[in-house]
């Protein structure tokens, strides 16, 4: 099963977010996105998300500015990882999911994430130019191929 990580909601105006720009060259903001969509489905302020998102690795807080920058595009650069991981845990998400989302806003790239399994998923880059339908088709083959694998290639070759 393919998840897009791009997908945006309309939504109606929430005084508690900043407002999103749109411009017709505006590229996409899924990370953004999703938290807008998290605080606006749980009806939730930006600082209620910050108090939730604390770094299990490092113990560091986020907080309601930060995010607040990164709604707003005042974030330039990839975040640090225990930044992603604190707000994977206010988001109520796998940190590899906010992970794919940070590497789709900020690097640009089109990213796939495919439940594998209970727990597992496979995290890819899709093709340039791909389009929803190319990229489900390239999850379903790639999900053929790991199945289709052997549990222990060594053992295979003996």
């Amino acid at each position: 099963m393919m998840v897009a990580i791009a997908v945006r909601k309309i939504r109606g105006a929430d005084n508690r977010m900043p407002s999103q720009r749109v411009t017709p060259d505006q590229p996409p903001t899924p990370l953004s996105d999703c938290i807008r969509d998290y605080v606006a489905d749980k009806g939730m302020s930006i600082r209620t998300l910050a108090l939730r998102s604390v770094s299990g690795s490092t113990g560091q807080c986020l907080t309601a500015q930060w995010i607040t920058d990164v709604l707003s595009g005042r974030v330039s650069r990839m975040p640090d990882l225990w930044r992603l991981e604190a707000l994977a845990t206010g988001l109520e998400m796998d940190p590899d999911s906010v992970k794919a989302l940070a590497i789709s806003q900020w690097i640009g790239w089109d990213i796939a994430d495919v439940r594998t399994g209970v727990g597992e998923r496979l995290i890819f880059r899709v093709p340039k130019g791909y389009t929803t339908e190319q990229s489900a088709r390239l999850a379903d083959q790639l999900m053929r191929a790991i199945n289709s694998a052997p549990a222990d290639p060594e053992r295979e070759e003996t």
